[in-house]
């Protein structure tokens, strides 16, 4: 028989052992706040509308929290990701009645984590839907070739960390961009599962949330094939994607360059939101960034006076090249040196960005050489594609093309692995601009890849001749000479 007089402790031991359940029980405790809280932060954009951040991942994820339930906006690049935020949400909120989730963008790795809400009516816009479903082929290239995109990002992030001043808030930033990257490119490649909205819309939708309504609109073909903007009346807000209003950009980026855009729509839905009489007072963009209607609005006043300054300049028979000089930043668009954009970041970075859309807003309507060449690839091979151009060209068909447009094919081709359908659209270029030494830097780079080191060398040469600056043809030819 066991007594009790076995279990008894002394004083010291009695002691020993609260020190010890009191050391355990506070390494517990901070140990599941660090569990629990994983690093993450909840800003308060309104009482009812919140967004979860991860710093160390540099991601976003948009809750409105209404009487209907919890509402989030896009899902990351997979349900990883998409249900370690959620998990979050549910112990941040303390609530985990999810009822919408709202794909806003139309790629893939923006609403890979859908797999995590199944349990919502998933809602997003009919050309969402179109562009992938029963297209497990084209959905797997795009894997691909967002997983190298990001791999690719990392390591010019990590490059650029090296410039970085240590415990800056530039190396802080660059940090977590580069784990974003990171975490991106290793998600997709641990497994996509593919989840496609159920619930879809051709241009508005409206879902009474209880207490607030969402007005989902459709911005029009921008960014990728099509983009979502949404704006709750109640709280004066409107949400847009990071992709259609950014501080570090200018205008919406088309995916494709030269894609058909709706210039018109994006002003007049921009003239909705930021001019009209239910104009918001707020804009969220780009995750947690909140702008007041003021700055977005200057964004809005580039778009439209650019578009119908080159549209005009185009109908009176002006060139690219002197419609470029008549809409300089030194000269007509000089206001632009006073948006936020420009001040915030610099001159570098924010006149390309006008060129292009100089360039891009110029060709919308004209007739393509290159989507005359991808509309003749989908029933022929590229070279008789090619050469039925090239007739046509001869009869004095108005195709427009130019080295950049043809350069930019070439390296879509290349990117997807056509290396000798890319090799034929570089040689087409050096045909057309046989005076470019960009032209002949692109054909040996495809020559390089494809290990035609012969070809390579003499293109890269090729360039050097026309343009004996090129520091890439420099940098190309000696480590093929180490090699």
């Amino acid at each position: 028989m066991v007594t009790e007089s076995k279990f008894r402790l002394n004083s010291t031991a009695k002691i020993k052992l609260m020190l010890i359940a009191g050391c355990i029980f506070i390494i517990s405790f901070f140990f599941s706040e660090i569990i629990n809280a994983q690093n993450f932060q909840i800003k308060e954009i309104s009482e009812k509308i919140v967004v979860v951040i991860d710093p160390e991942g540099g991601e976003d994820q948009l809750v409105v929290k209404s009487e209907k339930g919890l509402v989030v906006f896009n899902t990351f690049w997979s349900a990883i990701t998409a249900q370690k935020y959620k998990n979050e949400i549910a112990r941040a909120l303390n609530r985990d009645d999810f009822v919408y989730t709202i794909n806003t963008v139309d790629r893939l790795d923006m609403f890979g984590g859908n797999a995590a809400y199944q349990n919502t009516t998933i809602i997003g816009h009919a050309n969402l839907v179109q562009k992938y479903k029963g297209k497990e082929d084209e959905v797997a290239a795009e894997i691909n070739r967002l997983i190298e995109m990001w791999r690719w990002k990392e390591g010019v992030s990590r490059e650029r960390l090296k410039t970085h001043e240590p415990g800056s808030e530039q190396e802080k930033n660059e940090i977590s961009w580069m784990n974003t990257c990171k975490q991106r490119a290793d998600d997709l490649e641990a497994g996509f599962s593919l989840v496609l909205p159920t619930v879809v819309y051709e241009d508005r939708k409206t879902l009474d949330l209880g207490d607030l309504t969402l007005e989902l609109t459709w911005f029009g073909k921008a960014g990728y094939n099509g983009m979502t903007v949404a704006k709750i009346p109640e709280e004066s807000i409107a949400i847009i994607p990071g992709f259609l209003l950014h501080a570090h950009h200018l205008a919406p980026h088309p995916h494709n360059t030269y894609a058909e855009l709706d210039v018109p729509r994006w002003i007049r839905i921009y003239e909705e939101l930021f001019e009209g009489e239910n104009s918001v007072d707020r804009v969220i963009c780009s995750g947690n960034q909140v702008w007041t209607k003021e700055r977005a609005a200057t964004h809005l006043h580039y778009i439209r006076k650019l578009w119908n300054d080159v549209r005009t300049a185009d109908a009176e028979g002006k060139s690219l090249a002197q419609i470029h000089k008549l809409l300089s930043l030194d000269t007509e668009y000089s206001f632009v040196k006073q948006m936020p954009i420009y001040l915030e970041n610099n001159d570098e970075w924010v006149r390309p960005q006008h060129q292009g859309h100089i360039n891009i807003f110029f060709l919308q309507g004209k007739n393509l050489a290159t989507e005359f060449l991808k509309a003749e690839m989908e029933h022929t091979s590229l070279t008789d594609a090619l050469q039925k151009l090239k007739q046509k060209l001869n009869e004095g068909s108005d195709f427009y093309f130019d080295e950049y447009m043809i350069n930019g094919f070439g390296y879509e081709l290349l990117g997807t692995g056509k290396m000798h359908e890319a090799i034929e659209i570089f040689k087409f270029n050096v045909e057309q601009f046989p005076n470019s030494a960009n032209v002949y830097d692109s054909l040996g780079e495809a020559f390089m890849k494809s290990g035609d080191t012969e070809n390579a060398i003499k293109n890269y040469k090729k360039s050097l001749e026309i343009n004996p600056n090129n520091d890439n043809a420099i940098k190309m030819l000696k480590e093929i000479e180490k090699k």
